[in-house]
């Protein structure tokens, strides 16, 4: 008997080989089992093929525990497919952690108390009864668009809670743990029996029970971040993807994998299988997404006004310069007046450290990363850091070359510390960015203070622009967004209009709020949009940029990102490798429609050009559709697999790109 099995699947490298095995282990496809190798996953049976090169294994059958299931191995295939990986790189991340201390499967944890019921708005209730009334046969995709604060978590209970009643399970996906609680918590706190939760927060032994429960049946929700999307379980009927246009979704450290394009493939079931429906909710959702609505591969459903019949918050864009301030007179005014009437104040500063740039007057030099092509920030504990790599070193006044005293220039989120300790000394404020999340349970204890009334004021980055519902925020300021209006990204604009809607979306959801943005760019068609609450405007304004451009959704993209070690080596063979797979230059591999559809630029440097002493140059590939792009891909990857085995460089083919440093 011959087995195909996943050899070592908890070290970095696993590999798939193929082995004799007895019958009695052929019988244990899914499980993993001991062998003289270290854990082994049987994946198939190749009963009497003889083709194929094996060697005997030895076992012990006493420690086999499933952790796969048909279904899983299947949603590896698409996948190695979607991606052109292969299948020994896929399937590692469908796995749980610390296979060799295998835990236990053990019942969900949960109080036995049940949180009450919600009631549905009329709006609510119809989009409730349109999901539920179309087969995922005829419309498998939904998306719903509510504004901040319209009740989309209510609208999930309902369908979560009309699943179970079906006997289906659940996925509910979140960008991130630390912001994430809230919906944690109304979740299990609505399901205490059935959910379990899934992502790198977790110990080892937190996230094998978790896997194990949702692969048996044993649980019937399971709510996590990205590399929940490929949890194994045993009945699913209905994958939800919160705030779904958020950048986390997309992988950037492994097979470059989208979040919801591996949820799209989840449906690509067998006939007769169960086929879930996939829901995407946000209030800022990508134009990609939105397109797929406009060309009938999903059904939009929207929430236009609040649940709690609170008007959304008037937006203030007052004159503003630098020399204004980080907090200008007409924002200090304001947070003045609102902290005056016992509410609470949210300030959006997206920058962390104290100051962006560490220069010498005197000989022009800026502190930067050794190992990187970026400024070092200097933080108030005396450390200059690199957010790239995570490089530090002390900060010393005196320059290192000429001896002369260092300027700090740039703001970051500390220094708005330093102005409210100065202006707000009589106030009680919190900052929650990456720097303070990194201690376990930090956002959670931030949240619940603010709640309960105990922090006046919370400044932080990016993280508190979503995912929840503080009854006294009355007042959302927001500091230094013009980088970002700026950025050289295509999807720059969309990126901001998604932070500043999401974070305006924080105030006045119980009582009149305001929100002030203080901005050298008031005529932006993203601060004109967002002040004027007007999706629509900015969408349309969108669209026909990037419909003339030609990018997403108007057209599909591709990046391949280069590396190497040697600066000069890397950019010969770029130069060289453009030549290669320039569709002209390569009429043998093309057809005349392939060539005609596709457009390659490149070389060039990306924002950041060497991240931990590696250097990096990229291409990007437009294609008039997706499967131009797909065709000219696998027609190239016969180059790029050459490369990088006789050129010591490394290639990644990076289809859905999100971002270009």
């Amino acid at each position: 008997m011959i087995c195909r099995l996943l050899i070592a699947a908890d070290t970095e490298h696993p590999q798939i080989q193929y082995a004799e095995v007895d019958a009695e282990i052929a019988a244990l496809t899914g499980h993993r089992i001991e062998s003289d190798q270290g854990p082994v996953v049987v994946l198939e049976v190749v009963e009497d093929d003889h083709s194929v090169s094996s060697q005997r294994y030895v076992f012990q059958t006493k420690t086999a525990v499933q952790v796969l299931n048909q279904p899983a191995l299947q949603l590896a295939a698409r996948i190695a497919q979607q991606y052109f990986v292969t299948l020994a790189e896929v399937l590692p991340l469908m796995l749980p952690p610390n296979l060799k201390r295998r835990a236990k499967a053990k019942a969900p944890a949960g109080s036995a108390h049940t949180a009450a019921k919600p009631d549905l708005s009329a709006a609510q209730a119809a989009i409730v009864e349109a999901i539920e009334t179309q087969p995922a046969g005829d419309m498998p995709e939904h998306i719903l668009w509510g504004v901040t604060g319209s009740g989309k978590t209510r609208i999930y209970e309902y369908l979560i809670e009309s699943a179970i009643a079906r006997g289906e399970q659940v996925l509910l996906l979140l960008p991130e743990i630390a912001l994430s609680g809230q919906l944690m918590e109304i979740m299990t706190r609505r399901f205490p029996q059935n959910t379990v939760l899934y992502h790198s927060g977790l110990s080892d032994g937190e996230r094998a029970k978790s896997h194990s429960a949702f692969l048996t049946g044993g649980a019937s929700i399971a709510i996590g971040t990205r590399s929940a999307v490929m949890l194994p379980a045993k009945h699913l009927g209905l994958i939800i993807i919160d705030e779904e246009h958020d950048a986390s979704y997309k992988d950037m450290r492994q097979i470059r994998f989208d979040t919801r394009t591996v949820a799209r493939l989840r449906q690509q079931l067998p006939a007769g299988e169960l086929k879930p429906k996939l829901l995407l909710g946000s209030a800022t959702p990508t134009l990609d997404t939105l397109m797929r609505a406009r060309s009938e591969n999903a059904a939009l459903h929207r929430l236009r006004h609040r649940a709690t019949g609170q008007s959304l918050p008037t937006v203030h864009v007052p004159t503003y310069s630098v020399q204004s301030g980080l907090i200008g007179p007409f924002l200090r005014e304001k947070m003045h007046e609102h902290l005056t009437d016992k509410n609470q104040v949210l300030l959006l500063m997206n920058r962390r450290g104290h100051s962006t740039q560490v220069h010498c007057a005197t000989c022009g030099t800026f502190a930067e990363c050794p190992r990187c092509t970026v400024a070092l920030t200097y933080h108030k504990d005396n450390v200059l850091r690199c957010h790239q790599c995570g490089f530090q070193q002390d900060y010393t006044r005196a320059c290192p070359k000429d001896g002369t005293p260092r300027q700090l220039t740039g703001r970051g989120i500390q220094r708005v510390e330093e102005i409210l300790d100065g202006q707000f000394s009589s106030y009680s404020y919190a900052r929650l960015d990456r720097d303070t999340a990194r201690k376990r349970g930090f956002a959670d204890d931030v949240m619940q203070s603010m709640r309960a009334g105990g922090i006046d004021i919370l400044i932080g980055t990016q993280m508190i622009a979503k995912g929840f519902d503080i009854e006294g925020v009355t007042l959302v300021g927001v500091l230094a967004i013009d980088q970002m209006l700026t950025a050289a990204d295509f999807r720059a604009s969309e990126n901001a209009w998604q932070l500043l809607s999401q974070v305006v979306g924080r105030s006045g959801r119980h009582k009149p709020g305001e929100v002030v943005i203080q901005t050298m760019a008031p005529e932006h068609p993203v601060i004109q949009a967002v002040k004027a609450h007007d999706a629509d405007a900015f969408y349309h304004h969108e669209a026909d940029i990037r419909r003339k451009t030609k990018y997403p959704p108007f057209a599909s993209l591709a990046r391949i990102l280069m590396t190497a070690d040697d600066e000069n080596h890397l950019h010969r063979l770029a130069e060289k490798l453009a030549r290669d797979i320039a569709p002209a230059n390569t009429e043998q591999l093309f057809s005349n429609e392939t060539v005609a559809a596709i457009e390659l630029l490149g070389p060039a440097l990306p924002a950041v050009n060497k991240i931990e002493d590696v250097f990096r140059v990229q291409f990007l590939i437009k294609a008039t559709n997706q499967s131009a792009l797909r065709s000219y891909a696998e027609r190239i990857l016969p180059v790029l697999q050459h490369y990088r085995r006789n050129f010591k460089v490394q290639l990644v083919l990076d289809l859905e790109p999100r971002e270009m440093i």
